[in-house]
């Protein structure tokens, strides 16, 4: 069972053929419960006791045989719970099994040419079982709508964003020049190249953009702490998200400045300042 779902057995060993009907009861655990149970760290060959309290008397006590990774069941969000494995073949729990879950794993090809021979092997066991079969893949991507909705609509806002952050920037820069048309006549008209009304253009550019990174990503870095639980897999504060970030701004940016630049640099200094 542990094999079929990668979890590795990190002290003791696995159940074999000696862990049977009539045999030493045993029962696996996992880190969280050797970690909170036997803090010295010698989980293996320990016994769990189920008190009265849990009114699970006629529940007899397990020797613990192995130890496996830590694993999620019912949410990817959820922390490592101390858990306990125990054998079918061994249960003698005082409640009747309503449902039984075989876990099955395809060695290669697709997990789909498995139902059928599995099916078969149901049906011969008792054709009046009502069974179905679930793929792993399809309850992660169950337990991950709530992430990818949140995705989608991160990924549109922020095209949107900077969408309008760009058309903002080429207003601003577009009337910026417009009203500087004069001061850079007069330098084209005393020999200042284009190349250097170009790049005081792109200064101011530079600045307004540096100035919005750093607040955007001081903001980011303060609320980063409000988004950590809804973020499954990612470090809110990663760095190339903000380094990437960074960059699509600055490559907007540049596109955004890069037009009022260039019209700047063809501006005529005779007709400016014949009409100024």
């Amino acid at each position: 069972w542990f094999a079929t779902y990668g979890m590795r057995i990190v002290a003791g060993r696995d159940i074999d053929k000696r862990d049977r009907t009539g045999a030493p009861r045993v029962a696996i655990v996992n880190e969280a419960f050797a970690a909170k149970f036997f803090p010295n760290g010698q989980a293996t060959g320990g016994l769990v006791v189920f008190p009265e309290a849990a009114n699970v008397t006629s529940h007899a006590p397990r020797t613990i045989v192995g130890v496996v990774s830590d694993a999620v069941y019912n949410s990817l969000r959820e922390p490592d719970r101390p858990t306990i494995y125990e054998l079918l073949a061994q249960n003698d729990w005082p409640y009747s099994l309503t449902a039984l879950t075989f876990s099955v794993r395809a060695a290669e090809g697709s997990p789909m040419r498995l139902t059928r021979s599995m099916g078969k092997v149901v049906t011969d066991i008792d054709p009046n079982l009502v069974f179905n079969f679930r793929w792993l893949t399809d309850r992660v991507e169950a337990s991950l709508v709530q992430e990818r909705m949140l995705a989608l609509l991160s990924v549109f806002f922020g095209i949107l964003a900077v969408f309008l952050a760009g058309l903002g920037l080429y207003g601003v820069t577009s009337y910026s020049v417009t009203l500087r048309r004069p001061e850079l006549a007069i330098r084209m008209a005393l020999g200042a190249p284009a190349a250097n009304v170009i790049r005081l253009v792109l200064m101011r550019v530079t600045a307004l953009v540096g100035i919005g990174a750093l607040l955007g990503a001081g903001v980011s870095l303060w609320a980063s702490k409000f988004v950590a639980s809804l973020l499954y897999g990612l470090e809110p504060r990663d760095p190339a998200t903000l380094i990437g970030a960074v960059l699509v701004l600055a490559t907007v940016a540049g596109v955004a400045g890069w037009i009022p630049a260039w019209r700047a640099s063809r501006i005529d200094s005779a007709v400016v300042l014949r009409n100024e």
